[in-house]
């Protein structure tokens, strides 16, 4: 278990730095009309995410000492999702804070 979380740990923390550094490769932008892509910050959203995702990583390492799988599965996975649901809903509905 320990194991499981530090790997999922290190890829969650690369992932983040990647993202941050590349922030052009997050899903759905390339993918946009040029017109648009030119009106969004993607700097900032980039940081908005990578930040987030970094903040997860202690829950993550410390879900092996939960005394219960159900409290263990909720560090290691439900906070993560719920963090980046949470963004990815923000940065959609509050899209006029991210244009240039």
């Amino acid at each position: 278990m320990v194991f499981g979380a530090v790997i999922f740990a290190i890829v969650w923390t690369l992932i983040a730095l990647f993202i941050r550094k590349y922030p052009e490769t997050m899903s759905g932008y390339n993918t946009m009309p040029k017109h648009k892509r030119e009106k969004i910050d993607i700097q900032q959203v980039g940081r908005l995410v990578s930040t987030s995702m970094l903040a997860v990583v202690p829950s993550v390492l410390l879900s092996p000492l939960m005394p219960n799988k159900e409290l263990f599965m909720l560090l290691l996975v439900g906070i993560p999702i719920v963090v980046l649901l949470t963004v990815a809903t923000y940065v959609n509905v509050c899209h006029k804070r991210f244009e240039k």
